[in-house]
């Protein structure tokens, strides 16, 4: 199967987000996103049967971590907040960039043991095509 045909199955799934109840991604839908990221990665990357033995339970870990930090992510209001709380979010989003860094560099770390590092720089490239054509087609679909 192509690349295309899974970044169009993910798009599809992903419109299907788009019309969710208040934007919130029903678990079938996000586990089929996940699913197309998964066949995407892994064809692009050319990972052998072994390396993605070893491979996933590695990455998935690192998307676990990062969702946890997406989750404990607070949202004030801008409009109403004190300089005071201003400052304590500002500190608090800087700490968790610096704790994102730190995973990826401990997966980077990690995966120099499954992966040769040209597979790596293709993993990034992987993830950021990916995502970039789920945003692209997300955008285009709240157009129409």
């Amino acid at each position: 199967m192509t690349i295309k045909y899974f970044i169009s199955s993910a798009i599809l799934l992903f419109s299907m987000l788009a019309n969710a109840q208040q934007g919130k991604m029903s678990p079938e839908v996000r586990q089929r996103i996940e699913s197309q990221r998964i066949a995407f990665i892994t064809q692009r990357v050319h990972l052998t049967p072994d390396e993605a033995t070893k491979f996933w339970p590695v990455y998935n870990e690192y998307r676990d971590a990062l969702k946890d930090m997406r989750d404990d992510f607070e949202r004030p209001d801008l409009e109403n907040i004190s300089d005071e709380e201003a400052s304590r979010v500002i500190d608090k989003h800087m700490q968790m960039e610096q704790k994102r860094l730190d995973l990826k560099k401990n997966l980077t770390t990690r995966l120099k043991g499954i992966l040769s590092p040209r597979k790596i720089l293709l993993l990034h490239a992987a993830e950021m095509e990916f995502n970039r054509e789920l945003l692209r087609k997300a955008q285009e679909f709240r157009k129409q």
